[in-house]
């Protein structure tokens, strides 16, 4: 029943801590983190990873046979195999999870309580598998070392860290065979450690060196090393298909020999193993990953998404073995016992406050998941297909426009940006980045265009991070960076300076000819809201004020002034200035299929429905319009919400007409149009 009682209260923390694992992974230091960490754990190799797990089934095999010659050697009840192997599988788990080794505690706990074996043969057994754990690492660091030098790449930091084990190697020998006899006949001869507990503690020290002594006399010294050395050759062979499986995705400059990767394996397991209170080691490892791959050249932040992918995805595959195994322990050693009906009838009081703190548990974490599901999808959509429209002949109403358009559309396999020009109908494809593309601005001559680009093949548009600003030439194509870790760009009036939002809460103004940056406004500061808030689709007009949709904190439109002054207007989202700046405009509910488009009067602040489109395709949604004010494209769908994954199409209304005009014909995503005009309709 205690037992039980204590699963189930692991149970609870486990999950929420997964919650805050969760909430602190999205609110990290480093925006780009949560993005390119997820499309690294959405890319691995299945098959490294079965290979991972059916090799760490054979290490825990190999430890579980060493385990019992250990305990063979020193004590005459010894367990199974099967149930050494299952306190081998839990006892790694609780290792990782605790700092410092005192996870280890658990292996005396299980064989002691759970199998009968005698307290001085768990923890003889433990020290001296210790021991030779470390000696089988010193055999395959002299190994490493000599194929190093016979390869002409030493990293001379391995020879300090040789000589460092080899010395903790020889203390640790020393402990456990003269300085414990040494210490028996020191505290022997000291009469109050005949009584009490301090006569329980001489005893059990007595019986463990009594057990060195015998498993040093049992000649299996020979046995012990080869065993230690095959476990260590399969941990790291493990880590290694690991490693590879997540690195050849997207770094495939990465995937070297074992014999160069082998030291950040390593120095991640010793990172992982230092008095840090860190849970299951997260950041202790990774930085002792990093250490030894930036010195084979990798950046620091491709080192660590690679060791922290590494990380998560054994955690998870040891982190079930050992909580199988753990489970099934307890049951086949009789160490929990059955709860009966009656039983929990008899104790609610107890059980009740467990389950209701797993409940609890489950709500935060899925409250925490469900934000991630809010930066959108992690798969990017299917590219779809052209479709023919029923009437080919350009409507009269594009014939007698003089511009084009741009937007973002997934046709040819990612988000790239097109471009279409009236009135002859054409349509060219301008980036084909491997990485996706979307919200095009045009400049006010017409001639540039600026836009985000995702740090990873795939960024959902709805994560604001994970982006940097470009600039294009549209008649040259040439390109060229604007800013890092930028989102939906917009342009000054003068042409000057490129507006954009940075941290999810930032406005940042920069100078093209100067390359200088300043932030406009902020969350917090000079924005008077919630310092959390995220300034979505900023749009900044001649005179400096701020069109913003509030996110996260909040939900609302509002106009801030240039002082800091925040006049709201309503709910919705895509707030934007007019053409002239005398009314705004945006995205809200109301329409046919839900949303509609509103204008917004800037000086007497009314609301009005401006148009609300006809047919099937009336989900409005990236609404802009046209330099001379006089047209308007925005995309469409008949059904779905999502802004990339979504069957958008895009469309051109000539503002105070009917009807409107489909542009695109598609099955994939087209979102985020732009137009300009060189002359007005009228």
């Amino acid at each position: 029943m205690q037992t039980l009682s204590k699963l189930l209260l692991s149970i609870a923390i486990s999950i929420g801590l997964l919650g805050i694992l969760i909430r602190f992974t999205l609110s990290s230091a480093e925006p780009a983190l949560w993005s390119s960490l997820v499309s690294i754990l959405l890319s691995f190799s299945l098959s490294s990873v079965l290979l991972y797990l059916a090799i760490s089934l054979i290490k825990a095999g190999l430890q579980s046979f060493r385990f019992r010659l250990l305990i063979r050697a020193s004590d005459s009840a010894v367990p199974s195999l099967l149930h050494i192997y299952l306190v081998t599988v839990a006892r790694n788990m609780f290792v990782d999870m605790l700092p410092a080794r005192v996870g280890e505690l658990s292996y005396i706990a299980m064989l002691n309580r759970g199998c009968r074996v005698r307290a001085e043969s768990c923890v003889s057994s433990l020290a001296i598998s210790f021991v030779f754990d470390l000696i089988a690492l010193g055999i395959l660091l002299l190994a490493l070392l000599v194929v190093q030098i016979a390869g002409g790449h030493l990293q001379g930091w391995m020879i300090g860290a040789m000589g460092m084990l080899a010395l903790l190697i020889v203390f640790l020998l020393v402990l456990l065979y003269p300085a414990v006899a040494l210490l028996n006949r020191v505290i022997g001869a000291r009469g109050w450690f005949r009584r009490g507990v301090l006569s329980r503690g001489r005893d059990l020290l007595i019986k463990i060196q009594q057990a060195l002594e015998a498993t040093r006399a049992a000649g299996i010294t020979g046995q012990l090393t080869l065993l230690s050395v095959c476990v260590r050759v399969t941990k790291y062979v493990a880590l290694y298909v690991l490693f590879i499986g997540v690195a050849s995705v997207h770094y495939p400059e990465m995937t070297v020999s074992i014999a160069r990767v082998l030291p950040a394996l390593v120095s991640a397991e010793v990172g992982a193993s230092l008095p840090v209170p860190a849970f299951m080691g997260f950041g202790t490892y990774e930085a002792g990953g990093m250490l030894a791959l930036t010195v084979l050249g990798a950046s620091a932040s491709v080192s660590l998404m690679v060791m922290l992918a590494v990380h998560v995805i054994s955690q998870i595959i040891d982190y079930g073995l050992g909580g199988v195994g753990f489970i099934l322990f307890l049951f086949m050693t009789g160490t929990t016992a059955a709860v009966s009906g009656a039983g929990l009838r008899g104790n609610w009081k107890r059980w009740a406050p467990l389950f209701i703190l797993i409940v609890l548990a489950a709500l935060f974490m899925l409250y925490e998941v469900r934000a991630v599901k809010k930066r959108g999808t992690l798969r990017p959509p299917d590219q779809g297909l052209a479709v023919i429209p029923a009437d080919t002949d350009m409507d009269q109403r594009l014939r007698e426009i003089d511009g084009f358009i741009v937007w973002s559309s997934n046709r040819s396999g990612n988000h790239d940006i097109y471009l279409k020009s009236f009135p002859d109908g054409k349509m060219r494809q301008l980036t084909s980045h491997p990485h996706s593309e979307y919200f095009p601005r045009i400049s006010p001559d017409g001639n540039r265009i600026v836009f985000a680009r995702s740090h990873e093949p795939w960024v959902s548009q709805r994560n604001v991070f994970g982006w940097d600003v470009w600039l294009l030439d549209i008649d040259t194509g040439s390109e060229r960076l604007v800013a890092r870790n930028g989102n939906v760009p917009t342009w000054s009036e003068d042409g000057n300076s490129v507006y954009f939002q940075r941290n999810a809460n930032q406005v940042v103004e920069h100078d093209l000819n100067s390359g200088t940056e300043r932030v406009l406004y902020q969350s917090g500061v000079s924005v008077q809201v919630a310092p959390k808030t995220e300034l979505q689709t900023p749009d900044v007009d001649a005179s400096g004020r701020l069109a913003v949709t509030f996110r996260g904190t909040m939900r609302a439109t509002a106009v801030v002034d240039p002082g800091g002054a925040v006049r709201q207007t309503g709910n919705g989202c895509q707030l934007t200035w007019g053409h002239d700046g005398s009314y705004l405009y945006k995205i809200d509910h109301g329409g046919r299929k839900e949303n509609a488009l509103y204008r917004i009067d800037a000086a007497t602040h009314a609301i009005e429905l401006w148009f609300d489109a006809p047919g099937d395709y009336s989900h409005e949604y990236f609404p802009k319009v046209a330099n001379t004010g006089d047209v308007l494209v925005y995309g469409a769908s008949s059904e779905g919400h999502e802004h990339d994954t979504a069957d958008y199409e895009i469309f051109v209304w000539v503002i105070g007409e009917a009807e409107p005009v489909r542009i695109t014909h598609h099955t994939g995503n087209d979102c985020w149009p732009d137009v300009f005009m060189r002359t007005p309709l009228r």
